[in-house]
This record gives C-alpha cells, sequence and structure tokens, in this order.
C-alpha cells in the first residue's frame, strides 16, 4: 500500500502556512512535496488519476523509509467535499491551519492573486463587489479571489473539527508563528511521532509581497495554464509533471524578478473600507473565539 500523508497544513491562504511548511520540512525524519502546494485532492483530473500517479509526482525521487508525509494545500479546507477525499485517503491525518486577522489577509490575498495573474479587476474595492457573483458563478474557477469568502473561518474550522476531531485539527494565529515558530513546530513533531527536540531554522520567509514587472503578462499565462487549449494539452502529454512544476515556477519567477524589491509593500488599505469590512467579520469572529477558546479582541 502506497505511503499516506500524515500532516496535512490546510489553510488560510496568505496566512504564514509556506514558512510553516518549510519550517517542518527541515526536520530530518519527515519527507515533503518540493511544490509549493499539493493539489492532488483539490484538482478533479489529478484525483481521477489515483494516489499512486500522485505520490510519485510529489513524494518520490529519493528514499523515504519511514518518513512521514508532511503535504500543504490551502484551498482545501473551504471545499467540504475535498476535505472528505482528504479523510478517506487517513481519516487519522494531522490537520493544520493557520488563521490571519481576515482583513488584512483578504487584502494580501488581492494582492497575491494580481501577482500571480488570477486577478485583473486593478482595485481592492471593485474586486469586493464583484466576488459574490464570481462565486456564484462557479466557487472552484474563482476560488482564489474569493477574498472575504476565504476570511470567514469559523464554519470550516468547524466542519474541520466535527468531522476529524478535536485532537486531529490543530489551529493557530499567524501571530503564534511569528512570536514562536520552533515551539509550534515541536508540537506538530510530537503529534506525528517523531523527536520533538529538533530545532528548525526560523527566519526566512516566503511568498513575501512583490508585483511582477507585467501583470498583463501573469494574467494570459495563467488563463493559457488553466484553459483546455489543445496546445495546452498537448505540452502536458509531453512534458512530466515535475518538468511541468519548474518550467511554469521559472517562467513567472523570470516576470517578477527585474523588479523585486524587498521594500516593496501593498498601498495601505483605504480606512473606510477596513472599518466595512471590520463589521463584516465581526460575528464569524466572535463564533471562532468561542470554538477556540482564543481570546480574538484584536480582530474585533
Amino acid at each position: 500500500m502506497t505511503k499516506r500523508i500524515q500532516l496535512m497544513i490546510v489553510g488560510a491562504q496568505k496566512s504564514g502556512t509556506s514558512s510553516l511548511l518549510r519550517y517542518l520540512a527541515q526536520h530530518p525524519d519527515i519527507h515533503t512535496h518540493a511544490q509549493s502546494e499539493m493539489t492532488f485532492f483539490l484538482q478533479e483530473h489529478e484525483y481521477t488519476q489515483g494516489y499512486d500517479r500522485a505520490f510519485a509526482k510529489y513524494f518520490a525521487g529519493e528514499k523515504i523509509a519511514d518518513k512521514p508525509l508532511i503535504a500543504k494545500n490551502v484551498m482545501v479546507m473551504h471545499f467540504r467535499e475535498v476535505m472528505q477525499r482528504i479523510y478517506d485517503h487517513n481519516p487519522e491525518i494531522h490537520l493544520v491551519v493557520l488563521l490571519r486577522e481576515p482583513v488584512a489577509r483578504a487584502y494580501s490575498a488581492y494582492w497575491w492573486a494580481r501577482r500571480r495573474g488570477w486577478e485583473n479587476i486593478k482595485t481592492y474595492e471593485e474586486a469586493l463587489a464583484t466576488e459574490k457573483a464570481r462565486l456564484n458563478e462557479d466557487r472552484f474557477k474563482w476560488r482564489q479571489c474569493g477574498y472575504q469568502y476565504n476570511s470567514i473561518y469559523y464554519p470550516h474550522v468547524k466542519n474541520l473539527i466535527d468531522q476529524f476531531g478535536r485532537n486531529q485539527v490543530h489551529c493557530f494565529l499567524t501571530d503564534d508563528l511569528k512570536e514562536n515558530a520552533e515551539g509550534i513546530c515541536q508540537q506538530l513533531f510530537n503529534r506525528i511521532g517523531i523527536r520533538d527536540d529538533f530545532k528548525p531554522s526560523i527566519g526566512e520567509r516566503h511568498n513575501q509581497a512583490t508585483m511582477p514587472r507585467s501583470e498583463g503578462f501573469n494574467f494570459l499565462f495563467t488563463q493559457f495554464l488553466a484553459s483546455r487549449n489543445p496546445l495546452r494539452k498537448a505540452i502536458r502529454k509531453l512534458v512530466p509533471d515535475a518538468a511541468a512544476y519548474k518550467l511554469r515556477k521559472a517562467v513567472l519567477d523570470w516576470n517578477e524578478r527585474p523588479q523585486k524589491d524587498e521594500n516593496w509593500t501593498p498601498p495601505p488599505l483605504d480606512p473606510e473600507t477596513r472599518k466595512q469590512q471590520m463589521a463584516y467579520f465581526k460575528p464569524f469572529n466572535e463564533q471562532l473565539a468561542e470554538l477556540l477558546d482564543r481570546d480574538l479582541t484584536d480582530w474585533l
């Protein structure tokens, strides 16, 4: 039987999940994927091809022996049917959820979508105004652009706890990761049964804010990758999965590199927009605080 995943980071996007994965992956007794996300459970065309093929794509390439497998896909917690697939894969899996203050997460996700070519609306407020129509049209297609929807944590976290149990769902705040990343990692090492005295190197951040040289190029390139274009299908048949991932990443990196600026930050969020969003998220945050027994006063 092909080795099963023992721990998976399932959310939330733009909350520090890439950094956490790389911290955990430093442990010599852990094996994970080189790709930024393991999309097997989320993408229908991957899932129908079976886990054995996904295992070869994401985890093969070195001797993993008895090393626990860990994975990350930050969109899966928003789709109950996808979480059922993960449950069917391993009902004893440990799930990790990082939660960032919702207004900050939503605004950061908008700029991330602009960077990656998923979003072509030029103001955050306009993108928010069209979000409901987009999600009603096709929630899966527009999943990266559900800025408010993906920041409503309570119903999704509750579903995870109801399905997998509290002992298998580990929720942390992004501030927790900033303040005690080593402690979080050691807690998770313990949960999956490996030595928990290992201290990962903390400091390097991943997926920091930046913008491409050409947003238009990224948008067209991303749309091509997501299309059913016959040329794209022909290329995918000829190019192995690992090579396709490296090629896609190289193209996007090439478009970013000329203007990478470590000091770049998005423009400040409009105060009125922030006020409206704080009010919108407040009831959900109050429910989440009660569910997790956490003080989320700073979010209210």
